[in-house]
């Protein structure tokens, strides 16, 4: 073999392992910054500790260390809100200490609550029972903590009943019992202490509850969006946004909600693409935006749709992404029936590269960060991956249980593909 041809050879294997090993490197990497969101310093990425300042700091520097221009030097995007926080709690069925966020959680909304009570259990029969509220007001008095039944949305009465009694009381504790659990962020705070126990923690003949919760409340608390870009070649005032959460829900007392698909997971994706785009910039500018507030009601994207740092007529589109940690039953796309081109392009693509097994399209909803670009008349994506990881809003969403396969490098390269094509 002449040098020649043994040039052209070295060149080709270079390619080809530049083809199938830098998805196993992007991969790694985006594993190492999911597991660096969800670590303890980052406090669940709530606003116990000012977990969400640690990451909104974090993806900043990372913004910057990988050449990503900024809008101000700290390219950060304030903004206010309210929201309620659990710095301690504690429940014990006689003397029995139970996890929270597995056993049980605090309603997002609770206050404070500190006391020992006698069990009142309010079964199926007696929640049913046009006397249900007069028996559970009188038993509270009495020094009883009603635990009142699970039951299943489609029973009418038993759902009725519940909310009727909860809608009575005024600074009471008591517990609802469920069959899965599921916490949120609040950004109120209500006059009752509720308590949701998994019903397969409870025993029916229990006879005390101890209950110790400290809910603090915070006004006009600052969080941030964090901004970088990558300016454009041809059209640098025209702006594609590639966008995810960064938040998730905290810690309650002691127990951390991780996040690490839910978010952890869009913010590997997004921070992987930046370093992508970094390098290999478009006609248009791309914008890469790690949203807060997203947990607490999109209220990061929505200050930004208010107060936009590009106007929002020079943004093509929006691209965003959240829960991308597995992908092994393809990805839904919300808003695929309203944006027809573009889904019919991004189904393309996915199918000429056999990407993922299946994308499936979703009319409007309100359910992540692209939701108010649509409604402000902002061609906009919203992207999540399908599979079998379970978890969500649980302690249970980490990093142990979630590694990224190799559908975290297809959906890399579709999502990379479709931002070319808009191009």
């Amino acid at each position: 073999m002449n040098i020649q041809a043994t040039t052209r050879v070295l060149l080709l294997v270079g390619f080809v392992m530049t083809v199938y090993i830098c998805p196993a490197q992007h991969r790694e990497s985006a594993q190492q910054t999911i597991n660096t969101l969800c670590s303890e310093a980052f406090s669940g990425r709530g606003y116990v500790n000012k977990g969400d300042s640690v990451a909104s700091n974090y993806i900043a520097k990372r913004m910057r260390d990988m050449g990503l221009k900024g809008y101000r030097p700290d390219f950060l995007n304030p903004f206010l809100l309210n929201v309620n926080t659990f710095s301690r709690t504690q429940v014990k069925v006689d003397n029995k200490d139970l996890r929270p966020g597995l056993d049980y959680i605090v309603a997002p909304e609770a206050q404070s609550a500190e006391g020992k009570y006698k069990v009142f259990y309010v079964s199926p029969k007696l929640l049913s029972s046009t006397k249900a509220v007069k028996k559970v007001k009188s038993a509270i008095k009495k020094g009883f903590i009603p635990v009142l039944c699970s039951y299943e949305a489609t029973n009418k009465v038993l759902a009725e009943n519940a909310a009727k009694i909860k809608k009575s009381l005024s600074g009471a504790v008591f517990i609802q019992l469920k069959s899965s659990l599921t916490w949120s962020v609040a950004t109120s705070q209500s006059k009752n202490t509720e308590i949701e126990l998994l019903d397969s923690m409870f025993d029916r003949y229990s006879s005390e509850i101890s209950v110790s919760i400290k809910a603090v409340f915070m006004n006009d608390y600052v969080s941030q969006n964090v901004i970088g870009y990558v300016p454009g070649l041809e059209k640098p005032d025209s702006f594609i946004i590639l966008c995810a959460h960064y938040d998730h829900l905290g810690k309650m007392g002691n127990v951390t909600f991780y996040g690490a698909n839910d978010n952890a997971s869009g913010i590997a994706t997004m921070l992987d693409l930046a370093t992508y785009f970094v390098n290999h910039p478009q006609r248009y500018s791309i914008l890469f935006i790690a949203f807060g507030g997203e947990e607490a009601g999109l209220i990061g994207s929505l200050n930004y749709v208010r107060k936009p740092v590009v106007p929002l007529a020079n943004t093509r589109f929006v691209f965003n992404m959240d829960l991308m940690g597995s992908g092994d039953k393809g990805a839904t796309i919300v808003n695929g029936s309203i944006y027809k081109n573009e889904y019919e392009a991004l189904t393309k693509i996915n199918t000429e590269k056999e990407y993922l097994p299946v994308i499936k399209s979703r009319g409007k909803a309100a359910n992540s960060d692209h939701y108010f670009f649509t409604e402000a008349g902002v061609p906009s994506f919203f992207i999540y991956l399908m599979g079998d990881y379970s978890f969500y809003h649980s302690p249970n969403d980490s990093p142990d249980n979630l590694h990224l396969g190799e559908y975290y490098d297809k959906s890399f390269r579709l999502i990379r593909d479709f931002i070319v094509y808009l191009n």
